[in-house]
């Protein structure tokens, strides 16, 4: 009952596919998740809400099938508590630097012996699901995802990858780019060398690797390259896209068919 897919697939050597949310918006959720999408990554970092805003979107990915994972804002305890607590089967850490970091963002997902994360989990009781059956699986079901951002980070990513725990090393492309000293500027030779590279560090040392993007062709060249943990958009940004589109094809059209 508690397998994580995302963990599975990964163990596998095959790509996790997943799709970011926008918003705190359980509608948009249910669309996304019913795409068929292995994992919903749910950002708490850059969105103006935390866990507490949005305690339905975990059981409803659970519910799903689909392995909810929330990005918190920072390596706090309380702040991975919650996103636990409310049912996230794995969080991302931004910003971690070093070994000890990656460490402490194990022991704050785990519950002891393994880490120090408190116990009462709630999302359990509108799953109907007891702490007798998932207490004692919560440890291994928990998919604990490092991001790489920092310039420290860069110099100390096989030490990083090497922690016991972490399971998915995640190439933040933005903020590397600001790391070296190129920001904003994804097509940057350095930039992409970097990223083509990042999948090989995480593999020497057992580790995947994951990543963010849009669309088919991006996608398909980050799986060439390695990546296995992979953001492939979401619904709103490729939704308008598709509706801009159909949009222009269709005054398109209806130009023609006038002017026949």
């Amino acid at each position: 009952m508690f397998e994580n897919k995302v963990k599975t697939l990964l163990a596998e050597g095959k790509a996790a596919w997943g799709a970011g949310l926008p918003d705190r918006s359980d509608f948009i959720a249910k669309l996304t998740v019913d795409t068929g999408i292995d994992f919903l990554w749910i950002d708490t970092e850059h969105r103006p809400y935390d866990a507490t805003d949005i305690p339905w979107i975990p059981v409803l990915c659970r519910m799903k099938g689909c392995v909810p994972i929330v990005r918190v804002a920072g390596l706090d305890p309380q702040l991975i508590k919650k996103a636990l607590d409310v049912g996230a089967a794995g969080v991302m850490l931004p910003q971690i630097n070093n070994a000890e970091e990656a460490r402490r963002a194990v022991q704050y997902a785990k519950y002891p012996p393994e880490g120090s994360r408190g116990v009462s989990p709630w999302w359990t009781f509108f799953m109907d699901v007891s702490y007798e059956e998932y207490l004692p699986a919560a440890n291994q079901e928990t998919c604990v995802i490092v991001q790489i951002e920092s310039r420290e980070a860069i110099d100390n990513l096989e030490e990083i990858a090497a922690v016991e725990g972490v399971d998915v090393l995640f190439a933040g492309p933005l903020d590397i780019t600001a790391a070296l000293g190129h920001i904003g500027q994804l097509e940057h030779p350095e930039i992409q060398g970097f990223l083509e590279e990042f999948p090989r560090r995480a593999a020497s040392c057992g580790k995947a690797s994951g990543i963010t993007l849009r669309g088919f062709e991006a996608g398909r060249k980050a799986y060439d390259a390695g990546y296995r943990f992979i953001v492939i958009g979401g619904l709103i940004i490729q939704g308008i896209e598709g509706l801009k589109a159909d949009l222009e094809r269709l005054r398109a059209y209806a130009r023609e068919s006038a002017s026949s």
